[in-house]
């Protein structure tokens, strides 16, 4: 008697575990829906609208994605690809993006587009100062994704009643396609030498599990991975590019270190392409880095060029603008 009193007490408790669960997740889902913005744009209070744009533009019509931190959204200019290969493409990088938030942002894009090249800026493999805290901050963001509560949980403060149950509406478009424009020009205060070496420093053990799953994520949708370095003086050195490369080589993916680029068109100029001081690149250094990736892809990807047709008249709008700000020239980065 005693035994199936104490099997009757377990399964209750079993019971009332799994109501707790399931009520805690339905709700969990609900707050979610209640607090996640409704729109797109940038006073909506989306995370990085910028790099959301591509929900503006016609579904299917993104060809190149680019991901990865301010160093690629800085770095890289899609009006540039456009203007001088017709390639269609979207910058939907993030700061500080690690591997997780760019997990998710490929998966939104993937609702809307169907890419067939994705392009990695590796720094992203370093995200955050430690493994530990690199695991954290990867699995935090990753769970954002089902649970974007989390994410948004300071706009219980300013959510209006009637946007907590209203439609999604995500058609924010930014003629920049995600890139950061700057014209600024901050001259590093020492030389950006990248010395050789054999030494290599590995990609972080769990940088590559959320690396496997974006590769996963492009393998089933036939979708083809480049990785690049965008240069920056202050995270990146020639351990990390031989462990970068080993990576490459193992998976049979192309590398791109735009660091160790000498030609004299394509080389960074640290006295004139960085808007602040060595840690990102302006608009003219993402214009070299741009042209660079441009002839890579030509050369490597096969890709079609949409200068001409219809349907990306409004690309060409888009540079119209894009020429008049970088007409101005340079200017002295304020202190």
């Amino acid at each position: 008697m005693e035994e199936i009193k104490n099997r009757k007490v377990t399964v209750i408790r079993l019971i009332k575990v799994i109501l707790f669960l399931t009520g805690f997740i339905g709700l969990s889902f609900l707050i979610s829906y209640m607090l996640t913005p409704k729109r797109s744009t940038p006073d909506s209070g989306i995370s990085y609208p910028s790099a959301r744009g591509f929900y503006g533009e016609p579904e299917n019509t993104i060809d190149v994605v680019v991901l990865g931190n301010s160093g690629a959204y800085s770095g890289f200019s899609p009006m540039e690809l456009w203007h001088n290969f017709g390639y269609a493409s979207y910058v939907s990088c993030e700061g500080n993006q690690n591997l997780g938030e760019s997990i998710n942002i490929f998966e939104e894009i993937l609702q809307k587009q169907k890419p067939k090249l994705l392009i990695i800026d590796v720094d992203c493999f370093w995200q955050s100062k430690n493994e530990l805290k690199r695991i954290e901050t990867n699995v935090k963001s990753y769970i954002y994704r089902y649970f974007p509560m989390y994410k948004y949980h300071d706009r219980w403060k300013t959510v209006r009643l009637d946007e907590m149950f209203a439609k999604k509406q995500y058609n924010y478009r930014t003629s920049t396609k995600g890139q950061y424009l700057s014209r600024n020009v901050k001259v590093p205060s020492k030389e950006f030498i990248m010395e050789k070496t054999d030494k290599v420093e590995k990609v972080p053990k769990s940088s590559v599990a959320f690396i496997k799953i974006l590769l996963n994520k492009c393998e089933e949708n036939d979708i083809e991975v480049l990785l690049i370095d965008v240069p920056a003086m202050h995270t990146w050195n020639y351990e990390k590019h031989n462990g970068v490369e080993e990576f490459a080589k193992e998976y049979g993916l192309n590398f791109i270190d735009l660091s160790l680029v000498t030609d004299k068109e394509y080389a960074i100029n640290w006295n004139k392409d960085s808007r602040d001081g060595g840690r990102h690149l302006n608009s003219f250094g993402a214009r070299k880095c741009t042209k660079y990736i441009g002839e890579f892809i030509k050369k490597n990807y096969n890709l079609e060029d949409k200068r001409g047709d219809e349907a990306y008249a409004s690309w060409d709008e888009d540079y119209k603008e894009y020429r008049k700000f970088m007409k101005k020239g340079r200017k002295k980065a304020s202190k």
